[in-house]
């Protein structure tokens, strides 16, 4: 088993849906822990990288940039290098590569400060302050047709703010180096995540890491470019 390390940073404010609203305010919120820190789920963040893998092996391919095998295996992930990294639907054997939560940046010292100023300021710090601190609200209208808004649209929706970042880790059983190259362009070709993306929300920059270094395969790229 070896551990990589995933950081994804909010380039702009984000709506991580968790397909549910808050009370009679609030119509689209976002995913939150107990203390009300917002976070990302490995179901989410895996599917987007699964998505963008996809990308990367539709682009390669069709430059004929051979970086790693772009064989098809028969099912909707076609490349057998997506399947092997993500699995494929209705495998009784679940993938080799595990992806966590993503959660902030320093959340586990963030998460013992809280406890003790709930406990100390209870009425002062509180999980709704807490969610304050990390999102916004923004209310959005449609349009119709005359330029006008239309009646009744007016959503309320909570994202995260922009410049959060997000740590989390990715464990991989039987690893190779060509899954690796992918998981890297992946996270290099994931531009945007969670919803509202056509209004300007969810533009993230996505990183992997090993041992703390960042990993980057830009030049192998670029040589077998210039040939």
């Amino acid at each position: 088993m070896k551990t990589y390390t995933l950081k994804l940073t909010l380039q702009s404010p984000c709506l991580i849906g968790s397909g549910e609203g808050f009370g009679a305010v609030i119509d689209s919120d976002i995913v939150f822990d107990e203390f009300g820190i917002p976070y990302i789920p490995a179901k989410r963040i895996k599917g987007c990288l699964r998505d963008s893998a996809i990308e990367v092996c539709e682009m390669f391919e069709l430059a004929n940039i051979n970086l790693f095998p772009l064989t098809y295996d028969g099912s909707d992930n076609k490349y057998t290098i997506v399947s092997q990294i993500f699995g494929k639907p209705g495998d009784e054997k679940p993938a080799p590569v595990y992806f966590s939560n993503l959660t902030i940046e320093g959340y586990e010292e963030i998460v013992q400060w809280i406890r003790y100023l709930m406990k100390k300021y209870p009425n002062i710090i509180t999980r709704e302050s807490i969610i304050n601190q990390y999102t916004e609200l923004r209310q959005q209208t449609a349009i119709d047709e005359d330029g006008t808004a239309k009646e009744h649209s007016l959503r309320t929706i909570r994202v995260a703010k922009k410049e959060i970042s997000f740590i989390g880790e990715i464990d991989i059983e039987v690893i190779n180096d060509d899954m690796i190259k992918l998981l890297y362009f992946a996270c290099e070709n994931l531009r945007y995540i969670g919803t509202k993306r056509n209004r300007g929300f969810g533009k993230v920059k996505c990183e992997l890491y090993e041992n703390s270094k960042p990993i980057s395969y830009l030049n192998k790229l670029e040589e077998l470019c210039e040939q």
